[in-house]
């Protein structure tokens, strides 16, 4: 986390740095052709953005495919999750790369019902109640990334550096009987790598169009109590395809 903190540091002292030398934070600037292009004057953006990952996280689904046993149940595992995604970028003036901290989130649930009994002293069923078993992951990545836009294009490559925090939770609702939950939350790094489109609005707002491949596994992992689980990993690789909406071009 030490580590995180001291990028974005940087990240934001060198962009205040920049913006010091013009009047206006978002602008569109005139670009200088080079093998990526450059702006005579530093530029910010921000964008934010929803759509798709595809994944298959096997620890995952296999305890989807276990509680479907166990409750006779049908739910799907993951594999195309929802994701959001902010992202702000700056490029220096003169320096044909830019700089993004991009933060996302990525979520999905499964829901197990199934019918309780209560018993007597004897074991004999006395009576029933609706139960329910849910299950909810989510997932936060955060990444630093590097960039170009393409000369006379809108079009962005970046690749990045990726930190992910997760928090998995398991809760049973047992109506009258009360619930219970439990927690678990995890750690991993990895790297992305991604293609953006602009297509232009007006001369700062535009529409966003990304499809990119993150490599991520999360692999420490601790329960409630803190207590470190053993052998225990995440797959979070897969293909992303995203659409949103960017100021500042």
């Amino acid at each position: 986390m030490k580590t995180l903190i001291v990028c974005f540091f940087i990240f934001v002292t060198s962009a205040h740095a920049q913006t010091g030398e013009r009047d206006t934070l978002f602008d569109q600037s005139k670009e200088v052709d080079t093998l990526f292009a450059k702006v005579s004057s530093p530029v910010f953006s921000i964008g934010i953005s929803g759509g798709v990952t595809f994944i298959n996280p096997d620890v995952i689904n296999d305890q989807i495919e276990f509680n479907n046993g166990t409750f006779d149940s049908d739910q799907p595992p993951i594999r195309t999750p929802g994701q959001f995604a902010l992202w702000v970028a700056f490029r220096p003036k003169n320096v044909p790369t830019y700089f993004s901290v991009r933060g996302e989130v990525v979520t999905s649930s499964r829901t197990f019902p199934y019918t309780g009994v209560t018993t007597n002293d004897t074991g004999a069923t006395t009576g029933t109640f609706n139960s329910s078993a849910v299950s909810h992951y989510s997932l936060y990545p955060l990444s630093f990334n590097v960039g170009g836009v393409f000369p006379k294009t809108r079009i962005k490559m970046e690749i990045g550096f990726v930190y992910a925090f997760a928090v998995w939770t398991d809760k049973t609702d047992m109506g009258p009987y009360g619930s219970t939950e439990t927690s678990y939350e995890g750690e991993g790094y990895g790297f992305r790598v991604a293609a953006q489109q602009v297509l232009p609005i007006d001369k700062n707002f535009g529409i966003t169009m990304e499809a990119g491949y993150r490599y991520l596994k999360l692999d420490q992992f601790r329960d409630g109590t803190g207590r470190q689980l053993e052998s225990f990993e995440a797959n979070y690789n897969g293909v992303t395809l995203m659409m949103g909406i960017s100021y500042g071009l």
